[in-house]
């Protein structure tokens, strides 16, 4: 795999994938409006809720258990999210977002602007109610399972046609926490998993210990840790890339612009959504002969094609079928702006 393909791997690969998908009985239009009401106090519970619990990710051949530690007070969120198998922690809470890395040797701190709320690995993955459109995706209801202990209620978001995946949750009937998602591909197979095995919500979870005094390995050097400030978004960054053949009901989200040691100029982003997947495309000017490819890749549940055009590299990555991300790369060009717009 080409080393810049590499580098989008690693801006994209998250330190907690929770990712969800399909295939169950359709529901008339009528029965529909439940499962919405149900996604809704899903999300409102995902992200408002304390909670302590440890999960199993599951991605093909591949697993990791993680252990999160979620506490809601006064109006504040504090969340530790701890990988067993490499040590690795992700802190949240209203100041910023820290991660420390002991198997690298590093922790980075991505600061906040006091407007921004510390967002949940967990929230951030889940298809909101208002994210699913009737033309694109079908509700329907999943059987009921027992998972850790808790009775739960069944439910499958299945895609219209092939180019996106599902997702099937199973929430927990007394807090609607997600105690098991999936994401599918569109023959059914499961992609990914995140499976609660144990799962707490006391009316007061004891405090996440703060970055300095949270991993038990030695402090990493003062030169691998880094601190990254918050910015403004680069709304208007990239803006002459476009995709002229989109799939059904993708649209423009953001786009951003990244200087990338090594390279001429910045990486593009153009981030494509249609409510509930998204794929980016990155474009890497003035690429070497020795770096440039075509073809597909995959990690995980992602898929990703490369190509090239005019002296650029365009990689389209998201967790959708490979033709999907094909045609976002394939279809891929520049458009001149007006001058009134540079």
């Amino acid at each position: 795999m080409p080393g810049s393909r590499r580098r989008y791997w690693r801006l994209l690969r998250p330190v907690l994938g929770v990712l969800l998908i399909p295939g169950g009985l359709a529901l008339p239009a009528a029965a529909a409006e439940p499962a919405r009401a149900l996604l809704e106090r899903m999300n409102e519970a995902a992200e408002h809720l304390p909670y302590e619990g440890t999960l199993v990710h599951l991605q093909g051949a591949d697993s990791s258990v993680l252990h999160i530690v979620r506490q809601l007070q006064d109006g504040h969120i504090t969340e530790r999210v701890s990988c067993e198998d490499a040590g690795r922690q992700i802190i949240r809470n209203d100041a910023a977002v820290t991660g420390i890395f002991p198997d690298q040797h590093a922790v980075l701190v991505e600061a906040r602007d006091g407007r921004q709320q510390p967002r949940s690995p967990l929230p951030d993955r889940l298809p909101g109610p208002a994210g699913i459109d009737d033309a694109l995706y079908l509700l329907s209801f999943a059987a009921p399972e027992r998972i850790a202990g808790r009775d739960t209620q069944g439910i499958v978001i299945r895609p219209r046609d092939g180019f996106r995946y599902g997702y099937r949750l199973w929430l927990d009937r007394a807090t609607f926490l997600p105690l098991k998602t999936q994401l599918v591909d569109e023959r059914g197979h499961v992609l990914e998993q995140i499976l609660f095995t144990r799962i707490s919500v006391p009316a007061q979870v004891a405090a996440p210990p703060s970055a300095a005094v949270t991993s038990s390995a030695p402090a990493p050097p003062p030169a691998q840790g880094r601190n990254v400030p918050a910015g403004p978004p680069a709304a208007a960054a990239g803006d002459e890339w476009v995709v002229t053949q989109l799939p059904p009901g993708f649209r423009l989200a953001v786009r951003k612009a990244r200087i990338t040691p090594g390279t001429a100029g910045s990486l593009r982003q153009v981030v494509y959504s249609d409510g509930l997947a998204t794929v980016s495309l990155f474009v890497e000017p003035a690429v070497g002969a020795a770096e440039q490819a075509e073809g597909l890749s995959q990690m995980g549940a992602a898929n990703a094609y490369t190509t090239t055009l005019n002296g650029h590299m365009i990689t389209a990555v998201g967790e959708v079928p490979v033709r999907t991300v094909e045609m976002f790369a394939r279809s891929a060009r520049i458009v001149d702006r007006p001058a009134s717009s540079r």
